[in-house]
């Protein structure tokens, strides 16, 4: 059949990347992009009667390269949000602002999390943390996030006792004696309070 030029395979390249895109994203699965994409490279030499040279070659994976990135920046897929009251926010992943009407100490909120199959949102960077706060900037409120220290010479950590990946700015006083566990404040900086105080409202995520 001839060779086959390579604007010919950079067509054929763009015009398979939003079916492999879509393949990828809904499986969560980056290999099947990779795959896809050097099938529709090989199916493109019909047979191999195209002459892959060094700088053609270096062209086609610039553009594999480039295809990868978009799943990168995928945190998750919207269609494994669908516990009730839960929604896929771009940086924080599947989340829930919960209220109730009777206040709840964090351990209770812990407890409440998990009946979602959840658990208190952790907040792991500074911008996951301004993320809460443009999340809750609608209607600012203080909130239970995952955070405790048995002492002052304790770290902070994780509800399953890992160190906490990011520690924000705290409001007031950080370093109380005794057992704390930590408050997200409506500005974006924490407290820590006493883990027998209740609150009102609490952030919950569900792994996805």
């Amino acid at each position: 059949m001839g060779k086959v030029r390579l604007k010919h395979v950079v067509l054929f390249l763009l015009l398979s990347h939003q079916f492999i895109m879509t393949s990828a994203v809904v499986t969560n699965n980056r290999l099947l992009l990779a795959v896809g994409l050097a099938t529709g490279a090989i199916l493109s030499s019909y047979n191999g009667s195209y002459d892959w040279s060094p700088s053609t070659l270096a062209v086609l994976t610039a553009i594999i390269l480039v295809t990868l990135l978009p799943t990168a920046i995928n945190k998750a897929d919207s269609s494994s949000c669908t516990a009730p009251g839960y929604s896929l926010h771009p940086v924080l992943g599947c989340i829930k602002l919960s209220t109730s009407t009777t206040a709840l100490t964090p351990e209770q909120w812990v407890a409440k999390c998990a009946e979602d199959g959840g658990k208190l949102i952790l907040i792991n960077s500074a911008t996951e943390n301004q993320a809460l706060v443009d999340f809750l900037k609608s209607d600012p409120k203080d909130v239970v996030i995952q955070g405790s220290r048995v002492s002052v010479s304790s770290p902070w950590t994780t509800d399953d006792g890992q160190p906490l990946p990011f520690v924000g700015e705290f409001q007031g006083i950080s370093n109380l004696a005794g057992t704390l566990r930590i408050i997200f404040t409506s500005s974006g900086k924490w407290a820590s309070v006493n883990p027998t105080n209740v609150f009102p409202n609490a952030v919950c995520e569900i792994p996805v």
